[in-house]
């Protein structure tokens, strides 16, 4: 099996999660392909820029809340659910990690940066995601050095996803 890739999304307006146009058609196909080609993800770990804090946090729950962390979107928007599972495991390991120097915070739920795309790319919510904050005080190196923590393929079947803030 192939290591699993990491992969940068850009969402665009939390509306993506009710399109069905090429956009939403070409991440169902990326959910595929990622199946097909890698195998299915033990767990997502997902960067939001949603989550934008002065320290690296990151959920270490197995019932992660869904959010809807945005405003003035027609009602069928926060009607939109994707009821995933968190990963303790994965959470643990990003801990571990000391050089990130992260810490729980189970405040902040799922946020729409994270469901928007992830309804298309895994629509069935089967696979359990963490997530994992930005931290806005960090100097553009020092970020580019925390996504080479991440930013290698992995043995571990984690899938590593991160997201702009569009």
């Amino acid at each position: 099996m192939k290591t699993m890739p990491s992969i940068f999304l850009g969402h665009g307006s939390p509306m993506l999660a009710l399109d069905d146009n090429n956009i939403t058609h070409t991440l169902s196909s990326l959910g595929q392909r990622v199946i097909r080609d890698y195998g299915r993800p033990k767990a997502i770990l997902m960067i939001s820029a949603h989550w934008y804090k002065n320290r690296n946090l990151i959920q270490r729950t197995g019932q992660p809340t869904q959010i809807y962390d945005m405003y003035g979107f027609p009602k069928a928007l926060y009607a939109v659910k994707y009821p995933v599972s968190g990963c303790v495991e994965l959470s643990d390991a990003v801990l571990a990690i000391k050089q990130l120097d992260a810490v729980v915070d189970n405040t902040w739920g799922i946020d729409h940066g994270t469901w928007t795309p992830l309804i298309h790319v895994f629509p069935d919510a089967d696979i359990p995601v963490v997530q994992l904050s930005v931290n806005g005080i960090l100097t553009p190196q020092q970020c580019y050095e925390i996504g080479q923590l991440f930013g290698r393929p992995t043995e571990s079947l984690h899938l590593f996803l991160t997201l702009d803030k569009s």
